[in-house]
């Protein structure tokens, strides 16, 4: 496929999920988005992530959970059914500009989540989607000529005893976490909305996320 690591690293998988929604934006240069549950338990680590570091590998092998490596940056994170994934491709002239297009990226989500009712999400650290101090979701970004990826992890109804087996504390973390384990740091927003799914939030964002004047 055209969006594929060049390199394989042995036992890990290239997060591929996306290559779709980013060869139809190649294309129609054209914003486009895709909003999805993710289907499996599985560990995405960041393009410089250092596995050794950021992972309980013995855990994670003796589990058999697959490790990929998406192409933003950023620290390892653990996936699973109850995570939903919202990623957006739209067209950025030339290759800098990482800042502004990421913080447009992550405020649109957040719009489209307070118009799904979702309210009190704001963004913290570098990435993070934040309520009332807790980590509510991650996102990453990648840039490459003429265009923009963003893809977030809204965490509905995570497994965040899960999440504590496998990651190990984070070797950069943002200031207000303040040294907090993960189950104390992330929340799901099943915690805040109880009536919330990730069949619910998934069916109202693709009618509340807009996506018109992403493009640059």
């Amino acid at each position: 496929m055209v969006f594929q690591r060049g390199v394989q690293e042995e036992g890990i998988l290239p997060f591929e999920f996306d290559n779709d929604l980013l060869e139809a934006v190649t294309d129609s240069k054209r914003p486009g988005m895709r909003i999805y549950p993710f289907d499996r338990r599985a560990v995405v680590a960041g393009r410089g992530s250092r596995l050794s570091r950021e992972l309980h590998l013995d855990r994670i092998q003796q589990d058999s959970i697959p490790i990929y490596r998406r192409r933003g940056g950023g620290c390892a994170v653990f996936l699973d059914p109850g995570n939903l994934i919202v990623s957006i491709a739209f067209p950025a002239e030339g290759f800098g500009n990482v800042g502004p297009l990421f913080c447009r990226a992550s405020q649109r989500v957040i719009r489209g989540l307070s118009a799904a009712g979702i309210c009190g999400v704001y963004q913290d650290g570098i990435s993070d989607l934040v309520i009332d101090d807790r980590k509510i979701g991650g996102s990453c970004f990648y840039r490459s000529k003429g265009m923009a990826y963003y893809s977030a992890a809204l965490l509905v109804t995570p497994d965040l005893a899960a999440m504590e087996n496998y990651l190990a504390h984070p070797p950069r973390e943002p200031e207000y976490r303040r040294g907090r384990p993960h189950q104390e740091f992330v929340a799901g927003l099943s915690s805040f909305f109880p009536e919330m799914t990730v069949k619910a939030l998934e069916m109202r964002l693709k009618d509340c996320l807009e996506l018109d004047g992403l493009g640059v």
